[in-house]
């Protein structure tokens, strides 16, 4: 049996090791009801859930057969038949070849273009823009119904490096989101959120959110960063759609004071009129943004484990499904859409031998995309898995 490399550990009177940056409303924590007076520590898995117990051999029990599997009779004479059932019963301990198979799909990221009319400096799309593409309603209607089929999707997007406002199908496809009952997480520059598409918003009822990149309020500089002509458009637009009492959330990217003073004045414009204005957080996408934004991260030895592979399902103007949003060029398939029921998808070999590498479970080659991003990091603050094996 291994530990399953899903789990983290916590102690009692210290907060969660784990927190949740990639559901819309962040930073969320794990969900733990107070400990009982007699407990040793805590356990945290794809759940999200905090399960205390009282017995501390549990938890050497998980840390030895973290790193790789040991026999079940070694296991039992070391910790007791029933300890050992225990932990097979909760899925803390597994068979081998069952690591990693587990998911939860709580999001379905779907490219409904593959093209934006900005081309900003923190983005990838200012060097390399993609041609333009549009996924056909056929295809997004199967897309839709097998995120639905799954029962655990919380929100679906529109985006992946591109303006999902450009879409000439945008008010079709809000009319099937709201046959399945699926919510929307509307990311854009707000420069195609047009009348009609915020009236199309609210008939349907499915905006769950709405995120708008906004860098700055300032016209020439607005023009520097995103190169593009939108301003006044895209904050016509935005003003249009506080008028109509969506919920707005604009996310201001870069980097240093120059971003800090951006940030203060959309704050002052912008929060007055019922808007959140928050930093996000700039990075360059696993290597492939330059310049003052480039991490040069290089993760070595055993990777460490992310929620992407998990909760989120990455799916291109095509039907692929890929590993994650940093993905700009989609370079890890591990399916179609077309191929069969969604759960099959992600239970396969393929999928499993992805997250088996982002976990540590088996060896990422050295020009895997995980080895150069900040999820990857040890210290990274939003980390949502801190496996055993790894952290201890």
């Amino acid at each position: 049996m291994q530990t399953s490399p899903y789990l983290s550990t916590m102690a009692p009177d210290q907060p969660p090791p784990v927190r949740y940056l990639t559901d819309t409303f962040g930073p969320t924590l794990p969900t733990q009801e107070p400990p009982p007076p007699d407990t040793a520590f805590g356990v945290v898995g794809l759940d999200r859930n905090v399960h205390w117990h009282a017995d501390p051999r549990m938890r050497e029990l998980l840390q030895a057969c973290a790193p790789e599997p040991v026999p079940s009779s070694v296991a039992a004479t070391r910790f007791g038949t029933d300890l050992l059932e225990e932990a097979v019963r909760r899925d803390w301990l597994q068979e081998p070849d069952d690591l990693c198979r587990d998911y939860h799909l709580r999001s379905g990221e779907i490219e409904v273009t593959a093209h934006c009319n900005w081309g900003c400096d923190f983005c990838p799309v200012s060097t390399d823009p993609k041609p333009q593409q549009t996924m056909p309603m056929d295809l997004f209607e199967e897309v839709t119904e097998k995120l639905a089929a799954l029962g655990t999707i919380e929100y679906v997007t529109f985006h992946f490096f591109n303006e999902p406002t450009l879409d000439k199908h945008f008010n079709e496809r809000l009319e099937v989101l709201a046959g399945h009952g699926l919510p929307l997480a509307l990311y854009t520059n707000a420069s195609g959120l047009n009348e009609s598409k915020i009236e199309g918003l609210r008939r349907n009822g499915v905006l769950r959110h709405l995120i708008v990149n906004l860098p700055t309020a300032d016209e020439d500089r607005f023009s520097r960063l995103t190169r593009s002509r939108t301003h006044s458009r895209s904050l016509t637009n935005l003003g249009k759609a506080l008028d109509a009492g969506f919920p707005v959330q604009i996310v201001v990217n870069g980097v240093g004071e120059s971003r800090d003073q951006d940030l203060q004045d959309l704050r002052e414009r912008y929060e007055p009129l019922g808007a959140e204005v928050v930093p996000t957080m700039t990075c360059d996408r696993a290597g492939d943004v330059g310049g003052e934004y480039r991490q040069d991260i290089r993760v070595q030895g055993r990777l460490t484990g992310c929620g992407w592979p998990l909760a989120h399902g990455n799916i291109s103007v095509r039907g692929d499904l890929f590993l994650c949003c940093n993905d700009y060029y989609q370079r890890e398939v591990f399916g179609n859409i077309r191929d069969g029921a969604l759960d099959e998808i992600m239970r396969g070999d393929v999928a499993v031998g992805l997250r088996r590498k982002v976990f540590g479970v088996a060896q990422a080659a050295d020009d895997f995309i995980c080895r150069r991003c900040h999820n990857q990091t040890l210290d990274f603050p939003g980390r949502e898995f801190r496996p055993i094996a790894t952290f201890g």
